[in-house]
């Protein structure tokens, strides 16, 4: 019996070893540098919860540029002649952090906030400032809700939601928030607030000072068109809603053949209709100015 657990604590071990590392690829897109000339749009983007073979929340990591995700929202962008620059940060309330499973280091909630401070005492102080744009992915989405909700100075021309969740949010982010002792716990980001005497979720508010929330949200019945898995393992439901019940200024779509991670993928049914959405909006803004 004892050698028997041994042999198999040692092929956990060799299995641990045999753990691939995940392959983190830059965006095309320029990225943020605050230290540099003004651009036309600033695209800030959370990616969620990772998935197996990942321990989340410590191997969560900045999926949406690695996949392309980024680059095709920003292209959109581009060709409307908009000079974007891009930052991409991981599901993770410190501002850096590492993991064995991702090869570069990772910028989490903190640092998109410090990014934001720079932002709000720099770039939009200006006559005509950059347009922000918000993208959040899976827990992503609850981050950048939570952004606007903190941030009540600083205006999101657009906020966009692929298939946000709260999934496993005290239990990931618990103690590594309460360390954090922020003025505005990130647990909040998950709590329910009353909108017109119903119950709705942070991730689900959508706050006075973003103008433009894209929605999406990913299949809900089985089906043999899949684009990913034919039955999905998570999906959004509730709508996104303002703080006065309405819902002005919200779009939404439901993907009918996508799930939670097949929505993010550039060529997917959700992202053509994000960007061309993106496209109508962004054809109206003018260039920024110092």
């Amino acid at each position: 019996m004892r050698a028997r657990r041994v042999l198999i604590l040692v092929f956990m071990a060799l299995l641990a070893g045999c753990t691939p590392r995940l392959t983190v690829r830059p965006a095309q897109t320029p990225a943020l540098n605050l230290a540099g000339p003004v651009p036309d749009v600033v695209l800030l983007s959370v990616s969620g919860r990772c998935g197996v073979p990942c321990e989340a929340p410590h191997d969560n990591w900045d999926y949406l540029t690695s996949r392309g995700t980024v680059d095709r929202v920003a292209q959109v962008l581009s060709a409307q002649g908009l000079r974007v620059q891009v930052a991409g940060y991981a599901s993770h309330p410190q501002a850096r952090f590492s993991s064995a499973l991702v090869p570069a280091p990772q910028r989490g909630f903190a640092a998109l906030q410090a990014d934001l401070n720079t932002l709000a005492a720099t770039w939009l102080r200006g006559a005509r400032p950059p347009r922000l744009v918000l993208l959040g992915h899976s827990q992503g989405s609850a981050w950048l809700h939570h952004l606007a909700r903190v941030n009540p100075q600083v205006t999101f021309d657009v906020q966009i939601d692929l298939d946000g969740i709260c999934l496993a949010w005290a239990t990931d982010f618990g103690r590594l928030a309460r360390d954090l002792n922020l003025p505005v716990s990130l647990l909040e980001a998950c709590d329910t607030f009353r909108v017109v005497g119903r119950s709705v979720s942070g991730k689900d508010v959508v706050w006075p000072n973003v103008r433009v929330n894209l929605e999406v949200q990913s299949q809900r019945l089985p089906t043999l068109d899949a684009q990913g898995f034919p039955v999905n393992y998570l999906f959004e439901l509730a709508p996104n809603v303002r703080l006065d019940g309405g819902r002005s200024g919200i779009e939404r779509f439901v993907s009918a053949r996508e799930d939670h991670s097949a929505v993010t993928r550039p060529g997917s049914e959700a992202l053509a209709w994000v960007t061309a959405r993106l496209s109508a909006l962004a054809s109206e803004w003018e260039p920024a100015a110092p």
